[in-house]
């Protein structure tokens, strides 16, 4: 059996040759850890974005789940001032409830003119002295929307059709 190369085939190592093959091997040793960083990052990028895209998932899903749901609650309503959180991480707004003694207790009929009077009264208004006997009239919100707490109480929100996702409540199912 005979090799697969005698060595007459092979080229001559003369000492040009083995100095090209010396810079061939040091480049690569040299390059190495940059084609090692480059790999990491790719393969970051890529778990990266199919995190990103989890999450996506998820917040969509999480939207999904906050489904229309009915008043179930009508001995109040809670009327927001805005849609964004306070300093203290709270909501700026009031609650309110009407009393008629023939249906035994509060009942709250229509969430959004109640609302709506009590943004006329002022009562959102940074001036408003709930005390004094007259104040001036408050401008109302073009959009108010419903929403639905977690209790089943009607929640009165300004904001787009939307907003009631926005802040983790269900908006309000309509018949």
């Amino acid at each position: 059996m005979s090799p697969a190369y005698d060595r007459e085939d092979l080229p001559e190592m003369t000492p040009a040759r083995t100095d090209a093959i010396r810079d061939v091997l040091m480049t690569s040793i040299r390059t190495e850890p940059e084609r090692r960083r480059s790999t990491l990052r790719r393969r970051f990028a890529i778990w990266g974005g199919i995190g990103i895209l989890a999450i996506g998932g998820v917040a969509t899903a999480a939207t999904a789940v906050v489904s229309a749901q009915q008043v179930t609650n009508t001995d109040g309503v809670y009327c927001f001032a805005s849609a964004e959180r306070g300093a203290n991480g709270e909501f700026d707004m009031s609650g309110a409830t009407m009393y008629d003694p023939e249906a035994h207790g509060g009942r709250v009929k229509n969430a959004l003119e109640m609302c709506r009077m009590m943004w006329r009264e002022g009562v959102f208004d940074k001036d408003h002295d709930p005390l004094a006997p007259s104040s001036a009239p408050g401008r109302v919100p073009e959009q108010l929307q419903v929403c639905v707490m977690g209790d089943g109480t009607a929640a009165v929100v300004p904001g787009r059709p939307g907003v009631c996702q926005a802040i983790g409540l269900a908006p309000e199912k309509t018949d």
